[in-house]
């Protein structure tokens, strides 16, 4: 079927419908769409652990409070890289103040563990230390090996 462009109305009934139609059609306006983003992200919004911060370091600084799960990315990105696969990270709180963390990872075949979990440990202590202002020790990191995957 063809379209024309002259302005003779009704030349083409597709066209005056699709147009009827647009015109016809209430579109939302912003306000509600993001009042309805906003009750979505709500119901779906996890809960999290507030974890005491200082900056820039625990003994001259502010205090503040973060989410666990922004210390957890913090720790996942640190490990990026790593021949390892994290596949949990719990963090060990004393009331609100962050004392050390435990992960569960996978680690490839012959992988040399030693070498590994030095790195791992390292790694999170500066993401901690960074994220979190507070200082732990690599013994406060414990590393749980809970599979091999192949290389």
């Amino acid at each position: 079927m063809a379209v024309t462009l002259d302005d003779g109305a009704g030349a083409d009934p597709i066209l005056d419908r699709a147009a009827r139609e647009l015109r016809d059609e209430e579109t939302p306006s912003w306000v509600t769409v993001s009042a309805a983003i906003l009750e979505t992200l709500r119901r779906t919004a996890r809960r999290t652990t507030p974890i005491d911060a200082a900056f820039p370091s625990e003994a001259a600084g502010d205090t503040l409070r973060i989410g666990d799960h922004v210390v957890r990315l913090a720790v996942l990105r640190a490990l990026g890289g790593l021949p390892s696969r994290v596949r949990a990270v719990e963090l060990d709180v004393e009331g609100r103040r962050l004392i050390g963390a435990s992960l569960d990872i996978a680690i490839p075949y012959l992988q040399d563990l030693d070498e590994l979990v030095a790195a791992i440990e390292t790694r999170v202590v500066d993401a901690l230390s960074e994220v979190v202002g507070v200082r732990v020790s690599p013994t406060d990191v414990r590393i749980h090996v809970v599979d091999v995957v192949a290389p």
